[in-house]
């Protein structure tokens, strides 16, 4: 299995992130055969998404969606389909040049929110609507919580409990909702959580 994995985590000079500039909108990829006026990092990406059989976009939760970057390379990926449009479930969808009907999407969300309710929703709606079919959404709450070393007495047990997650996709290509459920909720009490966020 060939998996594609897209960071959205900034780590400013520190980021190995490619090189993506933003969507003009010209449409010429579209008209042009799937070719981008765009000179960068991109092509590598969209000559290697066909040939994935997983895509796995790992973001950390920014005003309620994706953080700008990763929002820049989900709008290039436009070159992947046509100015056809196509009907389906009550909506219009341009239609793909390449068969990608292959592939599966995972979306990995942490946030620094102490529940997942009122707050992932916008995020997972967009993801769901980009790729409708074969997707599984991990949202995250508290994450913050992950670089903190004291922490480590609640943390370390919801990251082996994200581990049996990639397991059990790695092994059955879904997740069990119970495992999904517990991963959505807080690792500590909401209200502490937020004291003592708002103590810092």
């Amino acid at each position: 299995m060939k998996i594609l994995v897209f960071n959205g985590s900034p780590k400013r000079d520190k980021s190995d992130t490619m090189h993506i500039e933003y969507c003009t909108g010209c449409f010429s990829c579209m008209l042009n055969g799937g070719s981008c006026i765009c000179d960068d990092d991109m092509k590598k990406i969209l000559k290697e998404i066909p040939e994935s059989d997983l895509l796995i976009f790992s973001f950390p939760l920014y005003v309620y969606g994706m953080l700008a970057s990763m929002k820049a390379m989900v709008d290039r990926l436009l070159p992947l389909a046509s100015m056809e449009m196509r009907e389906v479930d009550g909506s219009y969808r341009h239609v793909e040049r390449t068969d990608l009907s292959h592939l599966k999407y995972v979306m990995i969300s942490g946030c620094g929110f102490p529940n997942s309710r009122n707050n992932f929703e916008s995020a997972v709606a967009q993801f769901i609507k980009l790729f409708p079919e074969n997707h599984t959404v991990i949202t995250i709450p508290e994450s913050p919580m992950f670089n903190a070393p004291e922490a480590a007495p609640v943390t370390a047990p919801r990251l082996e409990l994200v581990m049996e997650a990639g397991k059990q996709y790695a092994e059955k290509l879904c997740i069990p909702e119970e495992i999904l459920a517990e991963i959505r909720t807080p690792m500590i009490p909401e209200e502490e959580y937020a004291r003592i966020v708002n103590q810092c």
